[in-house]
């Protein structure tokens, strides 16, 4: 079974274009059938252009989120207060995904605040049951990642136990957890156990070397070739988010995909 690979356009076609819309324009001349996005905020009906001139398949949106605040520019699932603000940014995102015929939306968890660790664990059970249902009317699904200490501090979804945790109380089906192989690595090491532990509960996958962040072929923590093998005897037939800095443009460090004997 070959394995499909998506462009995340908040990391690939950066040095190239400063919008969206452009980045996909980019991705499909080069080769990329599929992009992950975030939800384009200013920009909802040029991307909704590109997606349809290109014909290119969104396999991901982020949650909407607030540029302006520090609190919330990581998204707003879990932040107490902010459950009006939740449902206004999900309902958002889920017009714009039925525009570009994307069924997973990404729900981005936020920053924690120090000392309110139950009150944040509350809310984002609450916020997560609610974007559920509004999900499975649209038949998408959603899915939280762990994102580690490193990459963004004071994140709060930080720990694949809370993240399984939260998916067995919310116990919807269409709620599924988002594996970042950089960010497995970082948080809980021991990938090829925890991915077959949990691959039940698996609905996305994301790579980027560790831990520098950049292309699955450079030098890291990771075997990718091996890496690879084991996705293709899971079975995973959905699209790999490419999520990696390159370490000098999109372009020259696509070399990875066939070296590593994939194509696009």
């Amino acid at each position: 079974m070959a394995l499909k690979f998506a462009a995340n356009l908040n990391f690939l076609f950066t040095e190239k274009a400063s919008t969206i819309a452009e980045r996909i324009r980019l991705a499909h001349q080069s080769g990329f059938r599929a992009v992950e996005i975030p939800y384009p905020e200013g920009e909802t009906r040029d991307v909704v252009s590109a997606v349809r001139e290109t014909g290119i398949v969104v396999s991901l949106v982020n949650l909407a989120f607030d540029k302006s605040s520090d609190q919330l520019r990581f998204g707003s699932t879990s932040v107490p207060g902010s459950e009006g603000l939740f449902q206004k940014q999900l309902g958002e995102t889920i017009d714009f995904a039925k525009d570009v015929n994307c069924r997973k939306i990404h729900l981005t968890a936020g920053l924690l605040t120090k000392g309110q660790e139950a009150a944040y664990t509350k809310t984002y059970a609450a916020n997560l049951k609610i974007a559920a249902d509004s999900l499975r009317a649209n038949q998408m699904i959603g899915v939280i990642e762990p994102i580690n200490k490193y990459a963004v501090p004071g994140y709060f979804l930080n720990s694949y136990v809370t993240a399984l945790g939260v998916l067995a109380e919310v116990g919807a089906d269409n709620l599924k957890l988002l594996a970042d192989l950089y960010h497995l690595q970082h948080i809980h090491g021991n990938v090829t156990k925890t991915l077959e532990e949990h691959k039940g509960q698996i609905g996305h996958f994301q790579i980027a070397q560790v831990p520098h962040r950049h292309e699955p072929d450079t030098a890291g923590e990771l075997n990718y070739e091996y890496v690879f093998q084991r996705l293709r005897e899971f079975g995973y037939d959905g699209w790999i988010g490419c999520e990696y800095k390159p370490q000098t443009t999109t372009v020259e460090g696509l070399s990875w995909i066939s070296k590593l004997g994939h194509s696009l």
